[in-house]
């Protein structure tokens, strides 16, 4: 026998097969060049067909769409590589961001699985900061799953988000990588002993690259696809190479060789050896190392070009044991902060039996809201399901409420009796009554 919300859901996929059908009929009419068409992303063509369907003017569709708006849900901040297991509930119209730091010369690669008992669609966007705006830049394909090349550092924003009137379990794993290989053939990044902007010749010059240090004679290979534009010896460089890199618009400079195998207008491949490592030019006193630099009009930082960093080895599967439950504060004070760490921003301070709600979960750490709606990461340690509680007497007639604020939903009118108190958000308790209804009580 179906429940009420696959009746729900069954309907509004009815009305949204309507509003396709109309589209059909309206396309049939219509003339198109396809030079005209903007391509848009799963999220965007959804919210079209809810507005046609006139799904998105409901209350559920406009909660929808209100947990879609990057500018109001771009507080929690995480520090990639990242994983997160986590449930979304039909019950909620509900979405996950997910904000970092970038830097010119990554690659984003994100990946994602979700388990549910029915077709679903969830719908994963990126965003970039520009102008203090959230702009859209990539979008998951249809396996849930991306990588983009950033050209420029900035903050950028995740969104998953599943279609209306869902249950779904879900994971999600954010790292970057450098777009270009190491150039020194076997180096780390502890084989990186001077950086860019470091002071030369007394402070009267910069460093304008890196210096990636190996034993003479080690290969240097070619950091991407790209053409050799020029081979020569003199000067502070000694043995040099420069290098195109026709799909970024870069140039890429190699000094101090001891050997120099390919020739001007080559074009090679990326991990093709290029030359050894040395210590010519004004790197005779010093042990052999690669001079590496990275042009565009200017010198840039060529760290994060070819700098790596941690791997997640494990993809997380979703944790089908974990739904968004209630829990409570455990010690006499806990903080919440803005990513999954004790070194992140403090968001707010909680007080013992505080009500928190836990909705994903990132190692140590469990993503909750408030009975406030404010969300964070608080350490796990620091929580307890609100399974149970102390006894509570209600002594006058009262409204059983869906949040705590005085002009909630009711759910059902209590007389005086005994509940069992779970938690609290300021003035108001979390109870659970004999007949098994929670929910909050006011002052």
């Amino acid at each position: 026998m179906r429940n009420a919300g696959d009746s729900l859901r069954n309907n509004f996929r009815g009305k949204l097969l309507v509003g396709f059908i109309g589209l059909v009929f309206a396309a049939c009419n219509t003339i198109q060049t396809l030079t005209n068409v903007v391509p848009q992303s799963p999220h965007e063509s959804y919210t079209k067909k809810l507005e046609k369907s006139e799904l998105a003017y409901t209350a559920m569709g406009k909660s929808w769409l209100a947990a879609a708006n990057p500018a109001t849900h771009d507080s929690v901040k995480v520090t990639l590589p990242f994983q997160e297991t986590g449930y979304l509930s039909s019950a909620e119209a509900q979405a996950r961001f997910y904000r970092f730091e970038v830097k010119d010369g990554q690659v984003l690669t994100l990946t994602s699985l979700l388990k549910s008992k029915e077709k679903v669609s969830l719908f994963i966007d990126v965003f970039v900061l520009k102008d203090n705006e959230w702009k859209p830049l990539n979008h998951a394909d249809s396996s849930l799953t991306l990588t983009q090349e950033f050209s420029e550092s900035g903050s950028c924003l995740v969104r998953l988000q599943p279609e209306l009137l869902v249950n779904t379990y879900y994971s999600i794993t954010l790292s970057v990588t450098p777009v270009l290989l190491n150039p020194v053939k076997g180096a780390s990044n502890r084989s990186i002993g001077s950086f860019y902007g470091d002071p030369r010749d007394g402070g009267k010059r910069k460093h304008e690259g890196i210096d990636i240090f190996a034993a003479k004679g080690t290969p240097v290979i070619a950091p991407t696809t790209g053409v050799v534009t020029r081979v020569a010896t003199g000067g502070i460089g000694g043995k040099i190479i420069w290098m195109n890199d026709l799909k970024r618009g870069h140039s890429y400079y190699f000094a101090h060789l001891d050997s120099q195998f390919v020739k001007s207008g080559a074009k090679v491949r990326q991990g093709e050896v290029l030359g050894t490592v040395g210590n010519t030019g004004n790197a005779r006193y010093t042990p052999s190392h690669l001079h590496f630099g990275v042009y565009q009009q200017s010198s840039k930082d060529p760290i994060t070009y070819i700098r790596t960093m941690e791997k997640l080895v494990n993809e997380l599967a979703p944790d089908t044991l974990f739904q968004a439950i209630v829990f409570r504060v455990r010690p006499n004070s806990a903080t919440i902060h803005v990513g999954p760490s004790a070194k992140s921003d403090i968001r707010a301070k909680l007080n013992k039996e505080s009500y928190v709600k836990v909705i994903g979960q990132s190692k140590d750490w469990y993503r909750v809201q408030t009975a406030g709606d404010l969300e964070g990461f608080i350490e796990k340690i620091k929580v307890q399901p609100a399974d149970d509680g102390k006894q509570l007497n209600i002594k006058q007639d009262t409204w059983l409420l869906t949040s705590a604020h005085p002009n909630a939903t009711p759910i059902k009118f209590l007389p005086p009796q005994r509940v069992e108190q779970l938690a609290v958000y300021r003035d108001f308790e979390f109870i659970r009554t004999k007949d098994g209804l929670t929910g909050w009580v006011g002052p």
